[in-house]
């Protein structure tokens, strides 16, 4: 009896502990709280420290960041569309963005900070790479962020970065393959783009992701632009093959995954590049950020030593931009504004891209120096040259003497940093994921059908 008292003494105090924050935060007024609704590991450790630094210097104020994560912009839809949640700022995929939009479930951001009431204020907001601006002259087209030709009114890109395939390159269960002969994984790999994700000599040994955008993204242009599929179509582009929701198409993809899953490990959304370190598996569809995570820190911090590579298949994939917004139920959009002024200032943006593997949004001379200070090598006469004009933006104040941006990297840095800062040729064979808009019930069908 004594034992289970104390226990149920110790459970109580650990109970109250635990509540104490939640009512602590329950008792401040709700201009002292920011809700901050973000994927998971996708923050600098110190930056919610620094920004609470930031908001107390800009209004006098103290403020508390209260932060939640999730792994899905479905999931993440769902709480402000259906429950009405109060957060202050999100963080959705474009696609979600231009959907929010539509919906009217997102507000306009403050067009001027000094309108906010705390004098004048340094915008950090311009500094975002013109490949994720809105405007007619965008990459992209990011052409749902507009009206009445005002752009970006509703989103900053945060991070940005492409979807491709993280493998083993000391797996040899390709010589069994059906797809022919070859001297390397890497060449494999290479020679037979998505197709590799079908491929019965790696039964059990890949993982998708548990995403219905991610993965039609992908099964749909191995059935339309591979030309291992039955359906190969060369003279579709990306941009018509991932986000194509007719019927047949459909069809043909949902079948394709089906036949698919018979052979993958599973769907994952965040544990796929431990399990591949730790052996258990030799490909996984991969976010590039997670890639060089998985190639580089984590690999340290779990103790394994695995030699990985990244790749963006030729036939096309997808290159998606997560970008800061208000809901419209916000409980603090002052808060919420000023949060999106500090995550694109520059350091900021720098401490966030270290940390997690992602390309910010930002990009300004601070972050080319890090770029050199980081990843370029010391002789210029390296045969790996990129040309990152289309990040930086064309004659910007530090360009070359050629209004380009040019940086050289060691080969053995190559990879890692075509996954973080991919080339002008990867961003030509990727497309941005479009609002399913009136389709989208047919497809959660198709993606219940999948996984059933």
């Amino acid at each position: 009896m004594k034992k289970k008292f104390t226990v149920l003494i110790l459970l109580t105090v650990m109970i109250a502990t635990l509540a104490l924050p939640i009512l602590l935060t329950g008792c401040r007024s709700r201009d002292e709280v920011l809700k901050v609704y973000n994927w998971s590991e996708y923050i600098g450790e110190d930056v919610i420290d620094k920004f609470e630094e930031y908001y107390h210097e800009i209004t006098g104020k103290n403020i508390k960041v209260k932060y939640e994560m999730f792994d899905e912009n479905e999931l993440m839809y769902a709480q402000i569309k259906t429950t009405k949640a109060d957060f202050d700022v999100i963080c959705p995929s474009d696609y979600m963005v231009e959907k929010m939009i539509n919906e009217k479930l997102l507000l306009k951001l403050a067009p001027d900070l000094s309108d906010l009431g705390y004098g004048e204020i340094e915008d950090y907001r311009d500094g975002t790479s013109p490949l994720f601006q809105s405007g007619e002259d965008s990459y992209f087209q990011y052409d749902y962020d507009e009206e009445s030709g005002e752009y970006n009114l509703y989103s900053r890109t945060y991070m940005t970065g492409t979807l491709g395939i993280l493998y083993a390159k000391d797996s040899t269960a390709y010589k069994n393959s059906e797809y022919g002969t070859y001297s390397s994984m890497q060449e494999y790999v290479e020679a037979n783009g998505w197709a590799v994700l079908w491929d019965k000599a790696y039964n059990q040994r890949i993982m998708m992701k548990n995403s219905l955008r991610d993965s039609y993204a992908i099964g749909a242009i191995y059935t339309l632009l591979n030309e291992r599929s039955n359906f190969c179509l060369p003279s579709l582009t990306p941009d018509i093959a991932l986000n194509a929701t007719d019927p047949d198409t459909v069809k043909k993809v949902q079948d394709y995954l089906i036949e698919q899953k018979k052979i993958i490990s599973g769907y994952e959304n965040d544990e796929g590049k431990e399990v591949i370190i730790q052996g258990d598996i030799d490909m996984t569809l991969q976010w590039a950020g997670d890639a060089v995570y998985a190639m580089d820190s984590l690999q340290e911090e779990l103790g394994v030593e695995r030699d990985m590579a990244y790749f963006v298949p030729y036939e096309g994939s997808n290159i998606f931009s997560d970008a800061w917004c208000i809901p419209k139920y916000s409980g603090n959009p002052t808060a919420a504004n000023l949060w999106i002024n500090f995550m694109c200032r520059p350091d900021i943006a720098i401490e966030n891209m270290d940390y997690i593997g992602y390309t910010a949004g930002t990009a300004t001379e601070e972050v080319y120096e890090y770029i050199l200070e980081n990843w370029a090598s010391e002789e210029d006469e390296t045969e790996y040259r990129y040309d990152l004009t289309y990040y930086f933006g064309e004659n910007c104040d530090f360009a070359d003497e050629d209004g380009r941006v040019i940086v050289y990297v060691d080969e053995e840095s190559v990879n890692a940093f075509e996954a973080q800062f991919f080339s002008q040729e990867i961003i030509e064979r990727c497309a941005v994921m479009r609002d399913f808009g009136a389709r989208n019930s047919a497809m959660n069908r198709m993606w219940r059908n999948v996984k059933a």
